[in-house]
């Protein structure tokens, strides 16, 4: 009994190192963004239409 609660604990690690490692590329995303110049975020704004 005692072994299988270590190893359901040890299990957990996986998900709460992807749930950071996720929510620090959308932070880093969101802060990139947010820091960017409004002339380059006018240009990447009309690449999609641009031909």
């Amino acid at each position: 009994m005692l072994r299988r609660l270590i190893y359901e604990d040890w299990q957990l690690i996986f998900p709460v190192v992807a749930l950071i490692v996720a929510s620090m590329v959308y932070l880093a995303a969101g802060y990139r963004a947010a820091r960017m110049k409004p002339s380059q975020a006018d240009r990447l704004a009309r690449l999609p239409l641009d031909n």
